[in-house]
């Protein structure tokens, strides 16, 4: 489907601009932390962690992760859900997985892991819910008593004026997650009652008390006859939030030698804690847990660089988890609406790629990482791959002048980024263009495509996009997949000099990951040369992608 110029608004709905509002704002964030801590003195503090110190992190990481599932597995074997233990244990790496990306606390992955189990027991989904909420006013609980042991610690540290809120604000949490527990205990069934009420004008709403009934029906039976099961979770769940707790103590200790104090690492878990539960607005917590993070150690004396160094590396080893996660969510199955959002999700990810090659890879490195990259043919698939195929089709298929008449529709075309030339190839055999020029900085890439076209009216130039562009004009420019290599600073400076190629009506056609493109393509959209023609997005289920067409004025 084609957009006109209003373009593909009801694709990407309010709540995902709002996420990508967030992810933009955290990016921010981090970025100038980065600047302001100096990215040399980072990579030198990360450098001070053995790689052997860094696997012995990632097995503690793994080792929260197991008490966690153990947990939960604990609540499910004591509500008559008969799962194996690894199971349990994959989906609540799928869940953590879906939680950790989730802006405003841990709360997401719930109805993953959940779905996870149900589909594999075959067991009541409101029972199985059951289980989800007491993990969760448990983890609350063990939280809220870390808060408390540790208030000691942190109140002497904060102005004295601000003590009664700090005081006030751990007591209202402990008074939630009580009654919360009391209420469920007790079977109250206050929840399935709100619902109730609150849904009288809308069926739907109404439709979910029965179930919200069940649920609490499981949870105060939890109580009732399986009172052992919610002690050995608590045990369980205190488990896995040492390990969290002793990240700071162990990170120290290997990577500088220091053996952070027992009050020093209270202080460290509660502020941080604290930063979780109501600073965590990004998704992923992308700036604001950076940002949170070199401001509690400060106070403990340690340098900005030093506590990026640490907060990115334990970001590295819960990426690693993330992507283990969503590698299980696959191996389940997931239902198209869901691997949408997911791709959707990663499409906003995408908007990292401006950040990393535009402040952290100098321009003179990128060459030899796709020399590397293209040292064996077609490294990316581009020759057989369905995805990269129907890729081709709808760039074709989007263009405004169509062949038939006298000749190719297009004089000169050019394919900014072209790899081997598959591409390029397609644009002179099929008669889209009489002659077409390649420009790529792989110089393995280039070789393999001079060899390929020989005889054809081809050409192709090494050179950096990001720098100039070859001689002459053009009347059909495709820009596929390359503006994030680029960071944004350089993106606008390629639609200037783009504007001055491309001839009067003739077209451009920029192809990025989709809701990234938004950020990516607006230099070009908001260019006074230019104006939007046409607009597809293409909803891959696991990487969307936005072609949008332009017209030189």
């Amino acid at each position: 489907m084609l957009w006109g110029r209003a373009g593909p608004a009801n694709f990407f709905p309010v709540r995902h601009r709002w996420t990508l509002v967030l992810l933009l704002l955290g990016l921010g964030a981090f970025a100038l932390l980065v600047a302001l801590s100096g990215p040399r003195e980072i990579w030198q503090a990360a450098r001070r962690l053995p790689l052997w110190a860094l696997a012995a992190l990632l097995g503690l990481e793994l080792l929260g992760l197991t008490f966690w599932a153990g947990s939960w597995g604990v609540l499910l074997r004591a509500a008559g859900v008969r799962v194996p233990f690894g199971t349990a244990w994959a989906a609540a790496l799928a869940g953590f997985a879906v939680s950790y990306l989730t802006p405003v606390a841990y709360l997401g992955g719930e109805p993953v892991r959940g779905w996870i189990v149900v589909r594999r027991s075959g067991a009541d989904p409101a029972t199985v819910a059951g289980t989800l909420v007491w993990d969760r006013v448990i983890a609350g609980l063990v939280l809220f008593g870390f808060a408390l042991v540790g208030a000691g610690l942190v109140l002497p540290l904060l102005p004295p004026g601000r003590r009664p809120w700090a005081l006030a604000g751990l007591l209202f949490l402990g008074l939630v997650v009580l009654l919360a527990a009391l209420s469920f205990a007790r079977g109250w069934r206050w929840l399935s009652r709100l619902i109730g009420a609150l849904g009288r004008p809308w069926p739907r709403l109404r439709a979910l008390a029965p179930r919200a009934e069940a649920m609490e029906a499981t949870m105060g039976r939890l109580v009732r006859q399986r009172s052992w099961a919610l002690g050995a979770a608590l045990l369980l769940q205190l488990l896995s939030f040492l390990c969290h707790y002793v990240r700071p103590f162990f990170y120290f200790g290997l990577a500088q030698g220091r053996w952070l104090a027992f009050r020093e690492m209270g202080v460290y878990f509660n502020l941080n804690a604290f930063l979780s539960l109501f600073l965590w607005l990004t998704p992923a917590g992308v700036g604001t847990a950076e940002g949170g993070r070199v401001g509690i150690l400060g106070l403990l004396g340690i340098p900005a660089a030093a506590a990026l160094a640490f907060s990115l590396t334990y970001r590295f080893l819960e990426l690693l988890l993330v992507g283990l996660g969503f590698a299980v969510m696959g191996g389940y199955g997931l239902g198209r609406r869901v691997r949408q959002r997911l791709g959707l999700l990663r499409g906003v990810a995408e908007l990292g790629n401006l950040l990393v090659y535009g402040f952290l890879l100098r321009p003179w490195l990128l060459p030899r990482l796709f020399d590397h990259r293209f040292r064996r043919e077609d490294p990316w698939g581009y020759r057989d791959s369905p995805y990269e195929r129907r890729k081709y089709e709808l760039k074709l298929a989007i263009l405004p002048r169509k062949g038939g008449g006298q000749g190719p529709p297009y004089r000169r075309a050019l394919d900014l980024g072209c790899a081997e030339g598959l591409f390029t190839r397609r644009l002179v055999e099929e008669g889209v263009a009489a002659q077409a020029v390649g420009v790529d900085f792989s110089r393995r890439a280039l070789a393999r495509a001079r060899e390929r076209n020989a005889g054809l009216p081809v050409e192709f130039h090494e050179m950096d996009i990001g720098e100039g562009l070859p001689e002459g004009t053009y009347d059909l420019v495709f820009c596929s997949e390359v503006l994030y290599y680029l960071g944004y600073g350089r993106v606008r400076r390629l639609a200037e000099r783009l504007a001055q190629k491309i001839e009067p009506g003739g077209h451009l056609v920029l192809v990025s990951p989709w809701p990234a493109a938004k950020v990516f393509h607006r230099p070009f959209l908001r260019h006074p040369a230019f104006r939007r023609v046409a607009e597809h997005v293409e909803a891959h289920p696991t990487r969307p992608y936005a072609i949008t067409c332009l017209e030189r004025r």
